[in-house]
């Protein structure tokens, strides 16, 4: 391990007992295109999505008692949103230590909100897998505290709004599909679809990320159930 990720250790406060973890948590996708044997932080980053999804609805069960679902889930949606991610990733300071391509590099990707996103992301599904769950809790709950102390309801998000008018009105959830549809390693594009249940009505919209997809045709959904009551 290099001086460079031995620091990187000592500034999270966690030190890998399997340092190819940490690699992996730490490689864009960029590296891998020519060399299918070094693997990226993609999968670890499906991982660690969930994990602090758990930590971070943990939390929130814990701390709000009288909340409902709706108000709960907007809470946690911005506590896991791109824009927090990206603001605990530049605080770790671990677009220092994140690996790319020299193509990535010179488009701006070390400061890339989207891959300073899955890389955080990354990085805690490395952590519970060289640990445990524990370990990545305390991570998360270090490095989110000043998010936590904020107690400031967000507004609803298009996903969560779309999500509470459907369950009122049909007891069911809306159904998400999303999918890479194009563009560039650098610039993807993503197309969501959403079906409403009992109404046999499908939308879609495109973005540059699954969750701004998603978001677009949640919004897009939204507008028309509203104005077609």
């Amino acid at each position: 391990m290099n001086q460079d990720l031995k620091n990187f250790c000592i500034k999270i406060s966690y030190y890998f007992s399997n340092p190819k973890l940490m690699e992996e948590a730490l490689t864009h996708p960029s590296l891998s295109k020519n060399n299918i044997d070094k693997p990226n932080y993609q999968r670890l980053e499906f991982l660690g999505d969930k994990v602090l999804g758990l930590v971070v609805g943990e939390f929130l069960m814990s701390r709000y008692h009288n909340e409902m679902e709706g108000s709960l889930s907007r809470r946690q949606a911005a506590l896991v949103s791109g824009e927090t991610l990206a603001e605990v990733a530049l605080l770790i300071g671990l677009e220092e230590v994140l690996q790319i391509s020299s193509g990535e590099r010179k488009l701006g990707g070390k400061l890339n909100k989207r891959n300073l996103e899955n890389a955080l992301e990354a990085l805690i599904g490395a952590i519970y897998l060289d640990s445990n769950y524990d370990e990545a809790k305390a991570f998360i709950m270090k490095f989110w505290q000043s998010f936590f102390e904020r107690d400031i309801l967000p507004p609803k998000d298009p996903v969560s709004e779309l999500q509470e008018l459907v369950q009122m009105r049909t007891k069911q959830l809306p159904q998400y599909s999303t999918i890479k549809d194009g563009g560039f390693d650098h610039a993807p594009i993503f197309t969501s679809t959403v079906k409403i249940p009992l109404r046999n009505l499908d939308f879609s919209a495109s973005g540059s990320s699954k969750k701004e997809a998603q978001k677009k045709v949640a919004k897009v959904a939204l507008d028309y159930l509203l104005n077609n009551a």
